[in-house]
């Protein structure tokens, strides 16, 4: 809820005059579990991403999100990094290469293409395993980067695959799905079947029970590329 109730400062302060502040905040999306609707925020990636000079990131694992706060260390200028509150297993080894801006490729299926960020990477990664087992061959990009982000690899992807499905813990509305999409209807137009919370607030509920309740597990991606 931190960006709620400093938006204007975030706005006016740092943002306008392009001033070097990281902000690194919990509390986002229904993973934040028990506390319920008021500080689960699931528009926070959206307001952040409608801010000129304002780079936006979202982890996945340890991993990633110790990679994460090193570099963003060394830019000169606004950064959000949306940090997951839920334990979450380790995706990436040790010494992993990132870049900012850049996505991740996992796998070479062309069946489909899940692209996914934060915590529901995971999700997506449990999703390509049960269909690899089942002849269905998909990839997965951990878009960790939502602004600036790979534009590059999201065509490439709509070019090479046969649809295009986005996840994330957070509104449907302003986040990663509403980024693909703009990307591709400006170069590379194609259906986006965009997985998150549908417009709603969220609920007081344990972490699991809630990516459940909401659709954001491996069982729904799995549905939406059989359908």
């Amino acid at each position: 809820m931190l960006l709620g109730r400093a938006y204007d400062q975030i706005r006016n302060s740092i943002c306008y005059p392009k001033a070097n502040v990281k902000i690194c905040a919990t509390h986002a999306g229904v993973t934040v579990g028990e506390d319920g609707a008021t500080h689960q925020m699931l528009e926070d990636l959206g307001l952040m991403r409608g801010l000129p000079n304002m780079c936006v990131m979202c982890t996945s694992d340890d991993t990633q999100t110790k990679w994460a706060v090193e570099e963003i260390s060394k830019i000169n200028g606004p950064v959000y990094l949306r940090l997951c509150r839920l334990a979450s297993p380790v995706i990436y080894e040790e010494g992993q290469k990132f870049e900012i801006g850049k996505g991740v490729q996992i796998g070479e299926g062309t069946d489909a293409t899940v692209i996914a960020t934060g915590v529901v990477v995971q999700e997506a990664i449990k999703a390509k395993e049960e269909l690899e087992n089942q002849g269905i061959n998909i990839r997965v990009i951990d878009m960790h980067t939502i602004k600036p982000i790979d534009k590059d690899l999201i065509i490439k992807c709509a070019k090479e695959t046969k649809k295009i499905i986005t996840i994330e813990d957070h509104s449907i509305i302003g986040g990663l799905g509403s980024a693909v999409c703009e990307v591709l209807s400006e170069n590379y137009p194609k259906e986006v079947t965009r997985i998150g919370v549908n417009d709603t607030f969220g609920k007081s509920g344990k972490a699991e029970e809630l990516l459940e309740y909401f659709g954001l597990t491996s069982k729904n991606i799995i549905e939406k590329i059989k359908e």
